[in-house]
């Protein structure tokens, strides 16, 4: 398949999930968020609901937070990957290789398992291949979001970015 077939793919994957969770047609992004500690998610959950993007939370755990660009799934094992165009983790119990060949940019802690291959994107330069954040720290990773999410506005980056993850 080329580059561009599945782009389309994913693309279609993802206007599927977006109406099978009633998300928000607009937002061209979907985000994938699995921390083991529950405690980071919630201090993100507020944040999320102002971003413009969708947002796929991996837990069983009831929450207050009601958004519309947000839908809650109970386990990230037996989800398919392949729409999701990023993942927010902290790698614990979420094997990166498998998401990143199914093209999703990896949003992780600067401790992950992967830290040797994983270094933070730099668009200027075209080089490396995921967006780091402090390790057990929630603003850090809200900061990582935002970097992504500033990147996907350009797409000769975002498609530098997402070369450089398959390449690993």
């Amino acid at each position: 398949m080329t580059f561009s077939e599945i782009l389309a793919k994913k693309t279609a994957v993802r206007d599927d999930y977006k109406n099978i969770y009633n998300l928000p047609k607009r937002s061209k992004i979907l985000v994938g968020v699995h921390f083991t500690n529950k405690a980071i998610t919630q201090e993100l959950l507020e944040g999320f609901a102002i971003l413009p993007a969708n947002f796929i939370i991996f837990w069983e755990a009831v929450t207050e937070i009601e958004a519309k660009n947000i839908a809650y799934i109970d386990s990230h094992d037996s989800f398919d990957m392949t729409g999701v165009d990023a993942m927010l983790c902290d790698c614990e119990d979420v094997k990166l290789e498998k998401i990143m060949e199914l093209w999703v940019v990896p949003l992780v802690n600067e401790k992950s398992y992967l830290w040797k291959i994983l270094q933070e994107f730099h668009p200027g330069r075209a080089e490396w291949n995921a967006y780091l954040y402090e390790n057990s720290s929630s603003w850090s990773a809200y900061y990582a979001l935002v970097r992504y999410l500033e990147n996907h506005k350009f797409p000769y980056d975002n498609k530098n970015l997402i070369k450089n993850v398959i390449w690993v």
